[in-house]
């Protein structure tokens, strides 16, 4: 019965062609076009439909498809991973412009898309996609440190541990 609903639904479509229009304009262009707002010059041309057959309609499961095994890698995929390779935990830093240098430590290259977030204090400072960063004018006291991988719509990949650190000035003489 559904067949025999299709093959009228084609023959009916088939039918209710329109027809096609041919014409070249004054550029040399040559165009096609169905629309009845045709310029004079257009010859109706004969377009030649065959409907598609029943058979090439129903979709048919073939045997290699069905126990076919799924690809999947010889390794599996490892996450992301951050640290902070310096200052260290507990590291008491000495700079009178309030500088600190953070270097990360990934355990694989930056896919394009991704960069490093540096937060200080619980506070997101700068990201980039450079693995160290040149922080000035932080004031002297105790700093938590915290590096993310994140990609391009802000979503965290990766997280290093948190860090403390004392930043404190030179003495003078």
């Amino acid at each position: 019965m559904q067949h025999v609903i299709l093959l009228i639904l084609l023959l009916t479509s088939y039918t209710s062609v329109a027809a096609i229009y041919q014409w070249t304009d004054e550029q040399g262009v040559t165009h096609f076009s169905d629309d009845e707002s045709k310029p004079e010059s257009a010859t109706k041309i004969n377009v030649k439909l065959t409907p598609p057959s029943i058979g090439s309609l129903t979709q048919s499961r073939t045997p290699e498809a069905s126990t076919a095994a799924p690809t999947m890698p010889d390794t599996p995929l490892t996450p992301m991973t951050i640290s902070i390779n310096s200052p260290t935990d507990q590291q008491t830093l000495r700079s009178n412009n309030g500088e600190i240098v953070v270097s990360a430590a990934l355990s694989q290259t930056l896919n394009y898309g991704l960069n490093i977030r540096l937060l200080i204090d619980g506070q997101i400072h700068s990201e980039q996609v450079d693995s160290q960063f040149t922080i000035n004018h932080i004031p002297i006291g105790t700093h938590k440190l915290q590096l993310q991988v994140i990609n391009n719509l802000g979503k965290v990949i990766a997280s290093s541990e948190l860090i403390t650190v004392y930043l404190h000035r030179f003495k003078a003489n």
